[in-house]
């Protein structure tokens, strides 16, 4: 399974461009591969930010799986469903079964870790919850990771980046982590950049509407819907009708790449 990666020229090609400081531009096609590909997700709607990609990567042969840590209950006005913090987290997981629907994510292949939250609905750095976030990647073995940037304003972006990079430090099979561009994310540089058109973003769009909970909350704070606010980070600088979701590439040791 870890070797499949390697006939993935894509895969190649961005490696290449990772140690040049550079970064390759893919079209709106299939990225080919047999691996797993792991949506490591802090909060429900995180893989629904990058879902071209994650389209592109499953019409490619990958095996998809999103792996959504937190419950994200504290992103949602207590006027939706009163101010129980079970029933926002339920509320949040139901709308990550929506869009996972919507998306054509294959049953199965979409898990809630349910994470230690601290009262202010942040996961908590403790062992416990570090040992289940291990196990659950082992398990999954993944060859590729897409996850929050670790230079973000979001603790449990930044929490999740730094358990995952000490994991795949020690990871004794190849393993590419790639942080995506956030609204939230400071101090990005894009080495993988998945240009897609106004289709493929109305797409998106209807998958990032599943979170209704979250577009109130953006209407009612910034004035924008959830879809809104993803989409002009993929929006920006580029020229009308073109958007990109944008990727930092971060990698192993030398000695864990070999496989």
């Amino acid at each position: 399974m870890h070797n499949k990666m390697n006939n993935a020229d894509w895969l190649d090609q961005l490696l290449n461009a990772y140690a040049a400081k550079r970064f390759l531009i893919v079209p709106d096609a299939p990225l080919p591969g047999g691996g797993t590909a792991v949506a490591l997700a802090p909060h429900p709607d995180d893989p629904d930010a990058i879902a071209i990609t994650l389209r592109l990567l499953q019409q490619g042969g990958w095996k998809v799986h999103w792996m959504v840590l937190n419950s994200g209950w504290s992103g949602v006005p207590d006027e939706i469903v009163g101010a129980d913090r079970g029933a926002k987290g339920r509320l949040r997981e139901a709308e990550e079964r929506a869009a996972a629907e919507m998306f054509g994510l294959p049953k199965g292949q979409l898990s809630f870790l349910r994470l230690i939250e601290n009262d202010a609905g942040k996961m908590e750095a403790c062992d416990e919850n570090r040992r289940r976030f291990n196990g659950a990647l082992e398990a999954l073995a993944p060859d590729l990771v897409l996850l929050p940037h670790g230079e973000d304003t979001n603790p449990d972006h930044r929490l999740a980046f730094s358990w995952f990079a000490a994991w795949m430090r020690t990871w004794p099979f190849p393993v590419i982590g790639l942080c995506n561009e956030d609204p939230k994310t400071e101090n990005f540089y894009s080495n993988l950049r998945v240009r897609f058109g106004e289709e493929a973003a109305t797409w998106k769009s209807g998958i990032l509407e599943c979170h209704r909970s979250q577009s109130l909350r953006n209407q009612r704070t910034r004035g924008h819907t959830f879809a809104d606010r993803i989409l002009s980070v993929n929006h920006r600088n580029l020229p009308d009708g073109v958007y990109e979701e944008r990727f930092e590439a971060i990698t192993q040791p030398s000695g864990n790449r070999g496989g």
